[in-house]
């Protein structure tokens, strides 16, 4: 079924949790469209994200799906006055891609995220300067076009560090990332070593308080995450996985690919250094730098 607009993140999170209900219900699309004497087309959208639910259709679905957990329908209630709010990255459009886009909100909006990433430092866990690194030396920032050296880079950089700012709220995220160890070792950029430096021991401080971080080492040997790097994000009962290097990235809700996810994870983590074991690595890494 084509639609003209897109599905947002905001409108998608509460279009899994209608869906989750009705389907406990036991009830299929066309009766949910007969009851509200509308089209399918518009419970298919409502349930996809493509049309955001208005505020007052949460009383005739909590009716509906007899929920009556109080705290269950104010979070209905509330997502369904996020979905029709533009998320603090609408404004980017000319700068990252739609889906990078979302990817951001969903960061601001989440529980939970639980981050692999095999190359690069993931962007919550960058300092500025390699930032500036990744981004100078991104293949592409939009299809078939190279960064700029000048404006362009700069809204990236800040875009990246309006990002960080979520691991300084009062109630932040909980972070989980497991890092390949080519990520740690790499350095961004052979110039300045420094910066690789700094980079190490910011990894260092935010594992003390913010984040639980490991390493996969490359002795592992292959590994479930070859394909790329992934990062699932949980919103209180609904968890969505974002995967980089599909062009400008995808979002995956669907339970049964979503559940694969989590055991791809999980086993990352089991095959990665402990806790204890990736911090006595990041400081031998450290401490070798800082001999070179």
């Amino acid at each position: 079924m084509a639609y003209n607009t897109r599905p947002t993140v905001r409108r998608t999170i509460l279009g899994r949790k209608l869906t989750k209900a009705r389907e406990a219900k036991g009830l299929s699309v066309e009766a949910v469209a007969a009851e509200a004497g509308v089209s399918d087309a518009a419970i298919y959208r409502h349930e996809s994200g493509h049309t955001a639910v208005k505020p007052t259709m949460i009383p005739f679905y909590v009716k509906l799906y007899d929920v009556t957990d109080q705290n269950e329908i104010r979070r209905w209630t509330e997502w369904a006055k996020k979905a029709k709010e533009k998320g603090p990255w609408a404004s980017s459009g000319q700068t990252i891609g739609p889906s990078h886009q979302d990817y951001a909100d969903a960061e601001s909006l989440s529980e939970e995220l639980r981050i692999w990433e095999p190359v690069v430092i993931h962007g919550l866990l960058q300092t500025k300067l390699y930032s500036e690194a990744v981004i100078r030396t991104a293949a592409t920032v939009r299809p078939g076009q190279l960064p700029s050296e000048g404006a362009e880079v700069e809204d990236l950089v800040k875009l990246r560090e309006a990002r960080k700012e979520i691991l300084d709220r009062d109630i932040p995220p909980r972070i989980w990332a497991v890092l390949g160890e080519s990520a740690v070792r790499t350095p961004p950029t052979a110039k300045d070593p420094e910066s690789h430096r700094e980079q190490i021991q910011h990894l260092l401080n935010l594992g003390e308080t913010k984040v639980t971080i490991q390493v996969l080492p490359m002795s592992s040997g292959l590994h479930v995450g070859t394909s790329g790097s992934f990062s699932i994000i949980s919103f209180e009962d609904i968890d969505m996985v974002f995967r980089e290097g599909y062009r400008d990235g995808s979002f995956v809700d669907e339970e049964e690919k979503v559940r694969s996810y989590r055991a791809r994870y999980e086993r990352l983590q089991s095959q990665a250094l402990s806790i204890i074991d990736t911090r006595q690595f990041l400081h031998e890494t450290l401490t070798a730098l800082n001999k070179g």
